[in-house]
């Protein structure tokens, strides 16, 4: 047999725990697709950059090394590509041509000059041990790195100058700097270095005193620039990881070595995003979950909510109609019995008065269904406050006789537009509810104006909880046993939400105050 599933009361922090978990997959699984994303353009770009980069370069050495024999100038020129290529991406290169190395990408210094014929020279220092002169605190403040593309190699410092005056050969294609300007890399020179070379290194060059006497961002290309840049270390000490080569045109043997490219990894260049992605997944869960947690937890509630307000309304109910019918079935059980005419008639008495209280009872709890669906058509009039209380007083004036109250109601001549019945109604469990549970001897106060109806009296036994007392089948006090049905306040709450009224409840000492706030429109 299938049970039906037990309605549990919600709690929110459970409620909130799965929403959230909920919330973090779905936003992980999100960041992880945007995480792949990311990583398939990374690859996508570094293939490409490695591509065009290799591309670039072979086309320099095939150029030069295509040929029988190369000569001084083409090795100057490959030793500028790849020191060059070393600057921008750190991958370390030997060129061979014919079974000898010809140019590597250790550090020198390359120099472009542009002699009186036009043509461009392609230098490199005679000695390296002129390049101490550059290797200072002061110049290293000055280094530069190649372009730093947001996806692609780690680029190398290099050191760039303008040479002002120097010893050159165009023979074998060196030079020896003699004044150098340092580019700071703004509009602003950056230091001068002065070399006084070894007159055995100059033997035989020819010197050059450029017009870059005038430092400028436009002069310092013109004429004779250079960098000092490559690998520093006299001996490649990583093995070397491929090497390519084969046959020029003319059948001379050539190949290259050379490492990896240094390439920064993901997290080296993505690694803020994903930071930032991480916290957004974490403060975006917290706070995504906040929403259905809130809406799910609610309606959990108003479930329970429901489910227990009416276990408790049918528990009351069941009371309440309880000890009627243990009544009537007693003297139904005496009637039984042959008994006298007089007891008979006794007995039928109390059964028809019990029966009359259960149908009270049962009245009450439609009358209560009713207003509690809040859907009854409203038919609006003008309705004298006055008479309505009038005929209110005059309804309960044996029950105000026998328990010995005072009515005390200040008349004015007060009409507000509203429904009659479903007014009276309200203010007659209000009133009724005064009278029953007045201490006897006391007085009723009632007071009415445009604003508001008032009903104070003096309570028999002391109210536990004032709060809680418009609810059906709440009676205040425990001590009341029986006395009334305990949805007079409710039904009086119900029909003035229909009027769009509002009641207040209030409890000084023994002094109890019903408060019908009147809205007019």
């Amino acid at each position: 047999m299938k049970h039906k599933r037990q309605i549990r009361k919600p709690i929110f922090i459970v409620t909130y725990a799965i929403s959230l978990a909920f919330s973090f997959i779905m936003l992980g699984c999100i960041g992880a697709l945007i995480y792949s994303l990311y990583w398939s353009d990374y690859e996508t770009q570094i293939q490409t950059l490695k591509r065009m980069t290799e591309f670039n370069l072979n086309n320099i050495i095939d150029k030069h090394i295509n040929k029988n024999e190369v000569t001084r100038e083409d090795i100057s020129i490959i030793r500028q590509a790849i020191v060059t290529h070393y600057t921008d991406t750190e991958q370390f290169l030997e060129v061979y041509f014919d079974g000898d190395m010809i140019a590597d990408s250790s550090k020198t210094a390359i120099m472009t000059y542009v002699g009186p014929d036009d043509h461009t020279y392609y230098l490199e220092i005679a000695n390296p041990k002129y390049l101490t002169y550059f290797d200072t605190p002061e110049i290293n403040k000055y280094l530069i790195k190649a372009t730093d593309e947001h996806v692609g190699f780690r680029p190398h410092p290099f050191l760039a100058f303008v040479c002002n005056e120097f010893y050159v050969d165009l023979e074998s294609f060196r030079f020896v700097p003699i004044k150098c300007t340092i580019i700071s890399g703004n509009e602003e020179p950056g230091p001068i270095v002065e070399i006084t070379p070894d007159q055995s290194d100059v033997e035989g060059y020819t010197l050059i005193k450029t017009s870059n006497d005038q430092y400028s961002i436009d002069s310092r290309y013109s004429i004779s620039s250079g960098v000092i840049a490559g690998y520093e270390c006299d001996v490649w000490e990583d093995e070397f990881l491929g090497s390519t080569g084969g046959v020029n045109d003319y059948g001379v043997p050539f190949f290259t070595k050379q490492t990896n490219f240094s390439v920064k990894n993901f997290n080296e260049v993505y690694g803020s995003c994903i930071l930032i992605g991480q916290y957004a997944v974490v403060i975006g869960s917290l706070i995504l979950a906040l929403i259905p947690a809130v809406l799910i937890y609610n309606t959990n509630k108003r479930k329970f909510d429901i489910y227990e307000y009416r276990m408790q309304t049918t528990n009351a109910m069941a009371h309440d109609l309880k000890t009627p019918l243990a009544t009537i079935a007693g003297y139904a059980e005496s009637l039984s019995y042959h008994i006298g005419s007089d007891k008979q008639e006794y007995y039928a008495d109390k059964i028809g008065e019990k029966v009359s209280q259960m149908t009270g009872m049962i009245n009450n709890i439609l009358e209560f269904s009713k207003s509690e669906t809040l859907s009854g058509t409203v038919n609006k009039e003008s309705v004298d406050i006055v008479n309505v209380i009038d005929e209110i007083i005059a309804d309960n004036e044996y029950e105000i006789s026998s328990r010995s109250l005072k009515i005390n109601f200040d008349q004015k001549n007060v009409s507000v537009n509203t429904d009659r019945e479903l007014f009276k109604q309200a203010l007659a469990n209000l009133i009724g509810n005064a009278v029953l549970h007045s201490k006897e001897g006391t007085g009723i106060d009632i007071c009415c104006d445009k604003e508001s109806v008032v009903i104070a009296n003096t309570v028999a036994e002391k109210i536990d909880d004032i709060k809680s007392i418009r609810q059906p089948f709440v009676k205040g006090s425990e001590s009341r046993g029986s006395n009334g049905s305990g949805l007079g306040l409710a039904i009086a709450d119900n029909n003035l939400a229909m009027l769009r009224y509002k009641l207040d409840l209030k409890l000084e000492d023994d002094r109890f105050y019903a408060i019908v706030r009147i809205v007019t429109e």
